[in-house]
């Protein structure tokens, strides 16, 4: 198969503000389109954000969330996808006709949506409802999967995936320096993010320790190996809501 070219990107979401998560995914499908990349991938809930969720009422979440493929977020991706001629994968909280919630990523294309997941095994916000099924597409001749954040915890679900014909995982997330019984784990003082450029080192100690890098390649790429297969990681940045 031809070799194909990925970005995965980064950015500081706002709550709730889809237009402005919007236009730096627009902002960034541009910089990694114009250095030739064919795809680029985001974090999870990329265009609604996502620990906010964690004081939505039922109401809120369905006022938040959209139909997918025919809300607006998923129009303005695939408009996005059709300017800048490349795919984008991308999350946000969908709904449907039955008012169930589901944390949802989506890939698109100048053509419109390609795929459609809903992650297996969500939380954040007692209202969500899990995924009841796996995802595989074509990308460019790749067979491509996408499993979000703790879905890849859970090695069925790789594997799953992987048995499903799956060369490439995207496996967007919104994870690491948060409370948890693993060792070393814990929130990373806001104070470090708002003296990040006076004081990059400190911030850099506690992204790159226990708390954040090191504990997430002591598993992730294992999923990779394991498989025998890619994995395409994006994470968010900076604060969401007070974390």
């Amino acid at each position: 198969m031809d070799n194909i070219r990925v970005s995965t990107a980064q950015f500081e979401n706002r709550s709730g503000d889809k237009r402005y998560n919007l236009s730096r995914i627009e902002a960034l499908a541009k910089e990694a389109s114009l250095q030739g990349s064919q795809v680029i991938a985001f974090h999870e809930c990329s265009v609604t954000g996502y620990t906010f969720a964690r004081h939505l009422s039922k109401e809120q979440m369905l006022e938040i969330a959209e139909f997918v493929p025919e809300g607006e977020s998923v129009g303005e991706l695939i408009r996005i996808a059709k300017k800048l001629n490349i795919v984008v994968i991308a999350g946000l909280f969908e709904k449907d006709r039955e008012e169930k919630l589901y944390k949802t990523c989506v890939c698109v294309d100048k053509n419109g949506l390609i795929a459609k997941f809903r992650k297996l095994h969500p939380f954040i916000n007692q209202w969500l409802t899990p995924g009841d099924s796996y995802c595989v597409f074509d990308l460019y001749g790749w067979k491509c999967g996408i499993l979000i954040c703790y879905d890849n915890n859970i090695i069925e679900n790789v594997r799953a995936t992987a048995l499903l014909g799956a060369d490439i995982i995207f496996m967007p997330h919104v994870t690491m320096c948060t409370p948890s019984t693993r060792p070393g784990a814990g929130f990373v003082d806001p104070e470090l993010w708002k003296h990040r450029e006076s004081d990059p080192a400190s911030l850099r100690k506690e992204f790159d320790g226990l708390k954040g890098r090191e504990w997430l390649l002591k598993w992730l790429p294992s999923r990779a190996y394991d498989n025998g297969l890619y994995v395409v990681f994006s994470n968010p940045i900076g604060m969401d809501d007070d974390h």
